[in-house]
């Protein structure tokens, strides 16, 4: 401070000597110092709505990538996922197929299907000996709202291009309540990260959820990396989770097709949540036939009864009996009643 303050004095000297020897030239210097500092804040004005402007674009072209991706990822007609979930030095694998076709995207896990169509979802579930299936489910209402509460929290695994971390996919995140853009930086010609914070719902001001996303600029804005931190709060103790996605992709006929994702949830102090997933993606040579994405191909629908022919044929001694049997116990209650009051 005290370097500053006697710049700060020379400066005022010199500018009194300025002014005592040339005081045309003194109003000259002042006029351009107020020029200068005036061009100074009209650039820091632009610089920040530039950066502005720059954030809406980038979200607008993200979301449009993600369309994008999304409809060739409903091109690959079939595509194996082979997962390792390590959790406590313990690894379990597993394996989900998924196929397409016409715009309906049928998942096999284990001995079970689930299929969402445009305007219906069911799953099915095939017998341990035999080739019988047995009905889950089958809505036609919110079908694809359905489906998601399903099979949500494996949809890392079956939608590989357009899906981010722990059943979110990319679009899920940018529209997250109170989720907001704070800066982006470019790590070379072909990527560039999305810096954003998002306040968490009941939990202040000051437990903020802060999270980067990197995408490929040349392949539609691909997700490649994925960070975030997660403060949460429980009574007197806060815990802070992170999770750190990459995703590596090749290129086949053009278009980008993610091999590898590996996803890493930790939390300080540590916690028994943490585990790590790996999942390697290749393509099947063999798709589902079209008639695996209805209903009826695994359950058949039953038969339309004909209410005329099927209708039973009317039993005339059994309802002539119950009628004399009505009759006798009126004549029977009136005779006791007529009894009594005699």
């Amino acid at each position: 401070m005290l370097k500053n303050l006697t710049d700060f004095v020379e400066d005022c000297s010199l500018s009194r000597v300025i002014a005592h020897e040339s005081p045309m030239k003194s109003n000259w210097i002042l006029l351009l110092t107020i020029l200068l500092i005036g061009l100074g804040r009209s650039s820091i004005c632009f610089a920040q709505t530039s950066g502005v402007g720059e954030l809406e674009e980038l979200l607008a072209k993200i979301r449009d990538g993600q369309a994008k991706l999304r409809e060739w990822e409903l091109e690959i007609p079939a595509y194996q996922a082979e997962r390792e979930f390590t959790a406590r030095g313990k690894t379990d694998k597993s394996q989900i197929k998924s196929f397409h076709h016409q715009q309906a995207t049928l998942i096999e896990i284990g001995n079970r299907r689930f299929c969402l169509r445009a305007n219906e979802v069911f799953g099915v579930e095939k017998a341990r000996k035999g080739n019988q299936y047995a009905l889950l489910f089958q809505t036609s209402t919110k079908a694809d709202d359905y489906f998601q509460s399903i099979v949500g929290k494996s949809q890392l695994l079956f939608f590989p291009l357009t899906a981010a971390v722990q059943s979110s996919s990319v679009l899920d995140v940018l529209s997250r309540d109170g989720f907001r853009a704070e800066s982006m930086t470019r790590d070379g010609p072909d990527l560039v990260t999305l810096h954003y914070s998002r306040p968490l719902p009941n939990q202040g001001e000051n437990v903020v959820d802060r999270g980067i996303l990197t995408f490929s600029i040349s392949n539609h804005y691909l997700l490649t990396r994925f960070e975030s931190r997660l403060p949460l709060q429980e009574g007197e103790r806060s815990r802070m989770f992170s999770c750190i996605m990459n995703r590596t992709f090749t290129s086949q006929a053009g278009k980008p097709v993610v091999t590898e994702v590996t996803q890493v949830l930790a939390s300080t102090p540590t916690h028994v949540g943490d585990n790590t997933t790996k999942i390697r993606y290749r393509s099947l040579e063999q798709g589902a036939m079209p008639e695996e994405f209805q209903f009826t191909h695994y359950i058949a629908s039953p038969p339309v009864l004909d209410v005329y022919e099927d209708r039973p044929t009317f039993n005339w001694p059994i309802w002539v009996g119950l009628g004399v049997a009505c009759i006798v116990i009126s004549v029977v209650l009136a005779w006791v009643v007529r009894r009594k009051r005699l």
